[in-house]
């Protein structure tokens, strides 16, 4: 079974049945676009690349499943670069 999938049912609300939806095609996306343009956002991103989406899908994922959300390796990962590169375009 699919982790996001299997968080959602532990969680048990529709809210986190709906997010764990939502991820699994976010990463499925993300997965597409990491094999196209490589590891590092950069030139090669369009504005809509999956990972405009990762620090929103991040931060949501952390207040629905809460100190579990830690498990989502691949989804926190992209979260947390996109989260600190923004924060740096901000400041600039």
């Amino acid at each position: 079974m699919n982790t996001y999938r299997r968080l959602g049912d532990q969680v048990g609300t529709n809210e986190a049945r709906e997010l764990a939806e939502q991820l699994v095609a976010w990463h499925d996306a993300m997965v597409r676009h990491l094999r196209a343009v490589g590891p590092l956002r950069g030139a090669k991103c369009l504005d809509d690349c999956p990972h405009e989406e990762a620090a929103l899908l991040w931060s949501t994922a952390q207040g629905v499943f809460g100190r579990k959300a830690n498990d989502l390796a691949f989804l926190r990962s992209h979260g947390h670069v996109h989260l600190a590169s923004s924060a740096r375009r901000k400041a600039a």
